[in-house]
């Protein structure tokens, strides 16, 4: 609400209070604070400490920051330790990269992947979900 408000050091102060009581998400926010403030290393050891408290969503944070600074390799380690780690919806990620690069294929497995592993997708990408073998399901009237 602070940063909403327009006062960002305030949001920082109260974020930081947040992580220092064991408060991952905390340090995401603070990821994305340092982040916005043009601070990209600290953005970075800060999501570093998220995933090394048990957060593996920090992991995908990282691994946007590798695409971004065109390190697709370090980016798709990252996005693969997350789902390990417990967090399928770092495969969403992964095949979007797939996709991107030219790779249609690997990309509908890892999503596909990730739609077994429980993430749950919006309408347009299988309108009427999937049957229990994998295949889209078609429209039912």
């Amino acid at each position: 609400m602070r940063e909403q408000a327009g006062n960002p050091q305030s949001a920082e102060k109260l974020a930081g209070q947040a992580a220092d009581s064991c408060y991952p998400d905390a340090l995401i926010d603070l990821t994305l604070i340092r982040e916005q403030a043009g601070d990209p290393q600290s953005a970075e050891t800060l999501a570093w400490q998220a995933a090394d408290v048990g957060y593996p969503e920090a992991l995908t944070y990282l691994a946007q920051m590798r695409e971004q600074a065109g390190n697709p390799e370090g980016a798709e380690t990252l996005y693969r330790q997350a789902a390990d780690a417990g967090y399928p919806e770092a495969l969403t990620g992964l095949a979007q990269m797939r996709g991107q690069a030219g790779d249609p294929q690997s990309a509908e497995t890892l999503y596909r992947q990730a739609a077994d592993a429980g993430v749950r997708f919006d309408e347009r990408r299988w309108p009427y979900g999937l049957d229990p073998d994998g295949s889209p399901t078609p429209r039912w009237f």
